[in-house]
């Protein structure tokens, strides 16, 4: 059956059955589209799951001292005697050899009372290794989505670059429309925005709702009851740029689990956004007019 949104998939698992073809050409070619594209969806979550798994076999090789093949086969063997999914204990061994702010959230015991279960960071450690194999910015929003946001039912996230001259760049995306994305691809300076005011107050925003901020922001035009966190990033105490996420409705608040996991997956961001290289591109007028609009009604 078909992989849930943001789960993982195993490598070498099929998830998904072929749907019977129409009969008309036109009909042929949306089964065929549809299919190529679900072809793609499912090589992206196995590779992500293939780089977690070669980072635990990478963990396996230096503890037993022998080779990536054996390290593989012992990887199996540890999931099928522990009856655990591989990805899940692949990602406990990362963590039990990181020693990082990921590895402290998964070791947090849930909460008294079980009103918070304990946190699965599987799902994270599976955006980490996407991320160390993406190629740009934009594919480490598309996999922090698929694969740390979408379990938290997040359903769109931007990665944006902040430039000394106080404007902002939209440098990834992921679950807008590609015509908000355009119209949002460049932020001038002085134009006080969601993330631009996380970055200017250097502290996280979570607002319940977009319209509840007052703020223009990405995908504000499709809706103004989505929920939203923007969290600064950066590394080596610079500030880079911001990580904002969106929900569907309104955001009620959060359990301090969660709020960590937003924060370690901004730092993944910082990290990528330290070798960022933006595109030198001009405004264009409609983002402009659009963000001029906004801030108007809002008097």
């Amino acid at each position: 059956m078909p992989a849930r949104p943001g789960e993982p998939v195993d490598p070498g698992t099929s998830t998904a059955a072929a749907p019977p073809e129409p009969a008309d050409a036109v009909g042929r070619l949306a089964v065929t589209v549809a299919r190529l594209r679900r072809q793609v969806e499912e090589a992206d979550a196995a590779a992500g799951g293939r780089a977690l798994v070669e980072m635990a076999k990478g963990v396996l090789v230096e503890r037993l001292r022998c080779g990536p093949y054996a390290a593989g086969r012992q990887l199996q063997a540890l999931a099928a005697s522990a009856g655990v999914p591989l990805l899940e204990l692949a990602a406990d061994i990362v963590n039990q050899a990181a020693q990082d702010e990921l590895s402290a959230i998964a070791a947090e015991p849930p909460a008294p009372g079980g009103q918070e279960p304990a946190a699965d960071v599987t799902h994270i450690r599976t955006a980490e290794s996407g991320i160390l194999a993406a190629q740009d910015t934009q594919a480490v929003a598309e996999s922090l989505l698929r694969y740390a946001l979408a379990p938290l039912e997040a359903t769109a996230v931007a990665v944006w670059a902040a430039a000394p001259d106080g404007s902002l760049s939209l440098a990834g995306s992921a679950g807008f429309p590609e015509a908000e994305a355009a119209r949002w691809h460049y932020v001038p300076p002085g134009v006080d925005t969601l993330a631009r005011r996380a970055l200017g107050e250097r502290r996280i925003l979570w607002a319940r709702t977009l319209a509840g901020t007052g703020l223009p922001s990405i995908g504000g035009s499709t809706t103004q009851d989505a929920g939203r966190v923007v969290v600064p990033a950066g590394t080596g105490g610079r500030l880079l740029g911001a990580l904002e996420i969106s929900w569907p409705g309104p955001l009620e608040a959060q359990t301090p689990q969660i709020q960590r996991q937003v924060e370690a997956l901004a730092d993944l961001c910082g990290h990528t956004l330290d070798s960022h290289q933006p595109e030198p591109s001009a405004p264009g007028l409609s983002p402009l007019t659009e963000l001029a609009d906004g801030l108007w009604t809002r008097r």
